[in-house]
């Protein structure tokens, strides 16, 4: 599964979307879109500074979920990838009651897998992708395959994203082998990746990759980002 992270909004509604459909054209199998937060921790400085025009320019979360749902009849898988206070601000009920039918899942890098279960509780009906880190343990595999997404969140690095990471370390090949052989999820390696050798890798050792900073990096400029997405496949 190869993946393609872009800031909703960014720089303007009019040229994310254009970016949007480039990733469609470009033969990706999911989209993973972020809803802006003025807080992102998870992120390093592209994707923030990102996020901080975007919500500058009045990307507000309607407004960036109303573009998803005009995707309702393309085939990309459709992830969203944002902050807890997000969906807890607009409603955990009504978050979910508005893009239940249009999301394969969504990504919540401030939310701890074992508070998924306070989100499904409270009507949320849309798949929580749990995380995976080089910490993590054969005792935390229980809680992975409680949730109801088909991939696991893989992250490849210690730090932000935009960080770099060693895709042949013998430590996160143990830690993938480990994942693949306790779950029946799909293995998705976030974080580190940027070139079509990355991407190589990536399928090789897990089930995908998807691929954000770099991407971000080039939103501001549909025609660019087409020609590094087409140089990633």
């Amino acid at each position: 599964m190869r993946g393609i992270y872009l800031v909703g909004g960014y720089p303007d509604r009019e040229t994310f979307n254009e970016c949007v459909h480039s990733v469609i054209e470009s033969g990706f199998d999911f989209l993973e879109i972020g809803i802006p937060f003025n807080d992102p921790i998870a992120d390093g400085p592209v994707i923030a500074r990102a996020i901080h025009e975007a919500l500058e320019n009045g990307a507000a979360p309607d407004q960036v979920m109303d573009d998803i749902l005009l995707l309702k009849n393309t085939e990309i898988k459709k992830y969203v990838m944002t902050y807890a206070n997000v969906v807890y601000s607009y409603g955990i009920k009504k978050f979910s009651g508005k893009m239940a039918d249009y999301l394969d899942g969504v990504i919540i890098p401030d939310l701890p897998n074992r508070m998924s279960r306070l989100f499904y509780d409270n009507g949320f009906d849309i798949p929580v992708v749990p995380f995976a880190t080089l910490e993590t343990r054969l005792s935390d595999i229980d809680m992975i395959n409680r949730s109801k997404s088909e991939i696991i969140y893989f992250v490849g690095v210690r730090g932000i994203t935009g960080a770099s990471g060693n895709l042949e370390s013998s430590e996160l090949l143990e830690k993938i082998r480990m994942l693949k052989d306790n779950t029946d999820k799909k293995v998705i390696i976030g974080f580190g990746i940027k070139t079509r050798d990355d991407a190589v890798r990536a399928l090789r050792i897990g089930d995908g990759f998807v691929v954000g900073t770099e991407a971000v990096k080039r939103q501001k400029k549909p025609d660019e980002l087409k020609s590094y997405l087409n140089s990633l496949m």
